[in-house]
């Protein structure tokens, strides 16, 4: 009786084979992701950095050593797979000057926020596969969370690629209208400010009553993280529930519940969610 073997699942290291990455932009988003990429198996001699100046650039290549430019031309020119890295409001200068290379047999990946691919391919002046892409800055340590949207050009090995980038920072999901990149810079690429701001906000007033700074950084730190892998981990569980299930009638969490509620908490959260929306629907209109 013949044995039937299941393929092995692709790594990194098969996909990346033969396949070069050209960065254009070395902020802290392609930095996070050149870091993951590496320390996934992406082999450093297959991505290249562009940026103005060197001050980005000599201690990632220093420290991965990735090849380096400033000249973006030469950096697209080397690549399979460019990754625009850039501003919103650099990125039609960039995509302008991108316009002099023959991108049909490469793929684009933009992580600028509100940029339509519509508009990338209109300062082109070609349509090549794009792929926009929202990551965050937990990617710096592997727990970025990114949303994706492919254009009608992209194809199953493009999907592929891009999943295996992005699943070198973190954990992706796919959405089916670019509209909804708007949305997913909102709850997931501008939303470890939002967290940011709560743990501060937590941490000066525990030690407004007492505790020391580093103690309140630690337990507060360690409870958002646990908070979140708990409701990972029990995907059973609507949130409603596990917040329920914190909360004694009558006890502590109870007051503080009331108390957030009582001040339109949720209110103010879901505000500042529409408020990025908006502000990325502006971007995409400039």
């Amino acid at each position: 009786m013949n044995t039937i073997t299941e393929p092995s699942p692709l790594t990194i290291t098969d996909i990346s084979q033969g396949q070069k990455i050209a960065f254009i932009g070395c902020g802290n988003m392609a930095k996070a992701i050149i870091n993951g990429l590496v320390a996934s198996g992406w082999p450093a001699k297959q991505i290249i950095a562009s940026n103005p100046s060197n001050d980005k650039l000599i201690p990632l290549a220093n420290q991965l050593a990735i090849a380096t430019t400033n000249n973006n031309l030469e950096a697209a020119g080397f690549a399979d797979i460019i990754i625009l890295a850039v501003k919103p409001q650099k990125l039609t200068q960039v995509c302008q000057q991108l316009a002099k290379v023959d991108l049909s047999k490469k793929l684009l990946i933009s992580v600028a926020a509100g940029y339509k691919s519509e508009k990338i391919a209109e300062h082109l002046g070609q349509t090549p596969p794009i792929i926009r892409a929202m990551p965050n800055t937990p990617a710096f340590i592997q727990c970025g969370a990114s949303g994706l949207f492919a254009t009608s050009q992209v194809n199953e090995q493009h999907k592929n690629i891009t999943v295996s980038i992005f699943e070198a920072v973190g954990k992706i999901s796919w959405v089916s209208a670019e509209s909804h990149m708007d949305v997913v810079t909102a709850i997931a690429g501008s939303s470890p400010a939002y967290i940011f701001l709560m743990m501060q906000a937590m941490i000066e007033q525990a030690v407004e009553l007492g505790l020391e700074q580093q103690q309140a950084f630690t337990l507060v730190t360690q409870a958002v993280s646990g908070a979140a892998q708990l409701a990972q981990a029990t995907p059973e569980k609507s949130l409603d529930t596990l917040r329920k299930e914190v909360t004694s009638p009558g006890g502590t969490t109870a007051a503080a519940i009331t108390s957030l509620i009582g001040n339109q908490f949720e209110s103010i959260v879901k505000q500042a969610v529409t408020a990025s929306v908006k502000r990325g629907q502006e971007l995409g209109n400039q």
